[in-house]
């Protein structure tokens, strides 16, 4: 049995949830590891004075929120692996009727006036207010692209293994694309990868080892948790304000402990919607330049903010990987992306991606190839910031009189909550009712804060859209949860 007592000190809410969160907190901090036996129920409620069904109540909570598991006759287990989706909270199960797949779906531009309907009638799935995955606007030209590639490339050129570093004029589209973000054209310093999350995983792969820090934003994309947990590295976050990360937070951590590298979201955080401003990107370079700190810069959404700085990457080229891909333009199941790197990194980082994945599939980094050349991806780029505006418009027009941090070409919004409204409850609630929303403690590296990310990318109809706000704002509106369903 671990001795560990939780610190309920200045601690507010119930106290079942007190305990909960010290448990949360301990796991962050690393008091707590995988494999730890926390105390028995009994025991606890001894040394706190309170009652054995409180403790049972709290390692319930623990238990729900990914962090705990219980096994009759051996106690209470901290959890060996802390998954990306790590809340119960910010996990409800999505029922098998809801999909994404784009060929169930119609492929018209813009919001539908009304519902589509299913075979039933109305759509009775989910409302998706998880994932950003609007679809092309375009079929007929994705579909041309496509049968224009079938017939001028050889079987050989479109099945067989190629290099890691993937087909020269391939290499030289993806610099472009780069080249047009302000970063250097060089081919020589582009990689293909099987999108962003993949680059991700070469990045570090690339770059840490086993034991070593890296950095991130307080709150971050979810999955790099996940690649802590199997890479072994360790992830701590460097505190935020409205632009992102606190310069003077960032050089006391690299002071003080020696970080391997930094992952970091400049422009359009996920799930904050901020953009770091020129200066604070030039005073983040000088501080990777000072502590030879590399730089894992994630720029996916980059394309719905056109007047944002250019990337960080640019200010220490030589200190940083840039990572885009074509998920949020073109359709995620392409899995296409690609690496910028210093000419030094290219090595390792190709080598990286032979150990995962070979190479990125020829046919679809072909088609990505012919859009950024006929520029048609430009074209849909600025589609999806027409299309991202009009649905934020039925958002903001609906969820009235809360805090929400947005952009106004973005896919997604953060609703920060009120104290009295309990985080897991809303998210579980709303689940309930037929509406998937993602909670705070999905993002948080240390500090939780009290909001959810509301994305509004996935669903079709303008209908479904506007119910799905509605039945959050009742929810928020409403004094007590329960475990009442807002229709």
């Amino acid at each position: 049995m671990t001795i560990w007592l939780p610190n309920l000190k200045d601690a507010g809410g119930p106290v079942y949830r007190q305990i909960a969160q010290a448990i949360r907190t301990a796991v962050n901090d690393g008091t707590l590891k995988p494999g730890d036996r926390l105390p028995t129920h009994r025991d606890l409620a001894y040394h706190l004075g309170v009652t054995v069904g409180t403790i049972t109540r709290s390692y319930r909570e623990a238990e729900r929120l990914g962090l705990v598991a219980g096994e009759v006759g051996r106690g209470t287990y901290i959890l060996d692996n802390i998954q990306s989706e790590l809340d119960m909270a910010a996990t409800a199960p999505i029922p098998m009727a809801f999909t994404n797949n784009l060929a169930q779906m119609s492929l018209k531009p813009a919001l539908q006036s009304d519902a589509a309907p299913g075979l039933d009638g109305e759509d009775s799935s989910p409302i998706n207010f998880r994932m950003n995955c609007p679809l092309p606007p375009q079929e007929g030209h994705i579909r041309q692209t496509l049968m224009e590639i079938a017939s001028t490339l050889s079987i050989d050129d479109m099945v067989s293994y190629k290099s890691e570093y993937g087909v020269a004029h391939q290499r030289e589209a993806l610099a472009n694309a780069a080249g047009r973000l302000g970063l250097d054209d060089n081919p020589e310093r582009v990689l293909p990868t099987a999108g962003v999350q993949h680059g991700m995983t070469v990045s570090l792969l690339a770059t840490v080892r086993p034991g070593d820090l890296v950095l991130c934003e307080e709150l971050t994309y979810p999955n790099l948790r996940s690649l802590a947990n199997l890479l072994q590295f360790r992830l701590r976050g460097v505190a935020m304000d409205d632009e992102g990360i606190i310069p003077d937070a960032l050089e006391n951590i690299c002071r003080t402990q020696s970080p391997r590298a930094i992952y970091l979201m400049p422009t359009l955080h996920n799930p904050l919607c901020s953009t770091m401003s020129q200066q604070r990107r030039i005073e983040i370079a000088e501080i990777l330049r000072k502590y030879d700190l590399t730089l894992i810069e994630d720029g996916i959404y980059h394309f719905l903010n056109p007047e944002a700085p250019p990337p960080l990457s640019c200010f220490a080229p030589e200190r940083s990987i840039y990572l885009d891909g074509v998920s949020k333009s073109i359709g995620g199941g392409l899995r296409v992306g690609y690496i910028h790197a210093p000419g030094e990194m290219i090595g390792k980082l190709a080598s990286a991606i032979r150990s995962t994945c070979w190479m990125v599939s020829t046919i679809n980094l072909e088609l990505v190839t012919r859009m950024i050349n006929d520029g048609s991806l430009a074209q849909y780029e600025a589609w999806h910031r027409e299309e991202a505006s009009q649905r934020l418009g039925i958002i903001l027009g609906t969820l009235k009189g809360y805090n929400i941090r947005f952009h106004a070409t973005n896919y997604h919004v953060w609703l920060e909550l009120p104290d009295h409204i309990d985080t897991g409850e809303l998210v579980m609630n709303a689940a309930n009712s037929g509406v998937l929303l993602t909670a705070a403690q999905q993002f948080s590296v240390g500090h939780v804060p009290r909001g959810l990310r509301l994305c509004f990318g996935a669903e079709r109809s303008a209908d479904r859209l506007r119910r799905g706000v509605q039945v959050v704002d009742r929810l928020l509106k409403s004094s007590d949860f329960g475990n009442a369903v807002v229709m």
